[in-house]
């Protein structure tokens, strides 16, 4: 096979994985645009400055001295909650809107707070953010990620039987899968908070700012 028809394929292939894909393609962008935002408006927008120490302030009083089951609970239940906004807007028609929003609101927070660990901590705040918030924040990222696109999607089809002729659809199947689906991304979420735990416990005492 010629080369110019494997970079076709290629080409092919990955155009139909962002047409299968654009909503999570859409979240992804908008993701990394909020980190983008959080790490450059930290130093110039008060109140994220002071909502990101704060939240970095509540992250070490929680793990510093805890066992391991209370980080991993604290952990879960602090992520379960950002999901059940999530999940909730995605049960109404402005879903399509709010919970885009509201994951970018949790990205702008993860900017902000490494800005604050970098420009404070200077080394140790690199470490400290390397070791004990970036691996359980990544995986709690995909899970964040793929809560939103289920809860666009969804949104999206209650959007689509309000207008006015639209014939009714019983959305029971619809929701039914649609909490299954969030069955799974629980699951994700909790591996993100045992991962924090073992982090937390091993490291915090010596990396602790």
């Amino acid at each position: 096979m010629r080369k110019g028809t494997v970079l076709s394929l290629k080409n092919f292939r990955f155009a139909e994985f962002i047409a299968k894909n654009n909503i999570l393609v859409i979240l992804v962008l908008l993701f990394i645009a909020g980190i983008i935002f959080g790490i450059f408006s930290e130093q110039k927008i008060s109140f994220i400055s002071d909502y990101a120490s704060s939240y970095l302030d509540g992250f070490i009083n929680e793990r510093t001295g805890a066992s391991f089951f209370s980080v991993m609970l604290e952990s879960f239940m602090s992520s379960c909650a950002v999901l059940l906004v999530i999940f909730a807007s995605g049960t109404s028609m402005l879903g399509v809107l709010l919970v885009p929003f509201a994951a970018v609101l949790r990205a702008v927070l993860y900017g902000a707070v490494s800005a604050v660990l970098y420009s404070q901590y200077s080394v140790k705040g690199i470490a400290f953010n390397a070791v004990l918030i970036v691996p359980s924040a990544l995986i709690f990222i995909f899970s964040l990620l793929l809560a939103a696109r289920e809860s666009v999607k969804f949104s999206a089809i209650i959007l689509k039987i309000s207008f006015p002729g639209t014939q009714a659809v019983n959305l029971s199947f619809d929701f039914k899968n649609y909490c299954g689906r969030y069955l799974f991304i629980l699951l994700i979420a909790l591996l993100s908070a045992i991962i924090d735990a073992v982090l937390s416990c091993s490291f915090i005492a010596g990396l602790n700012i």
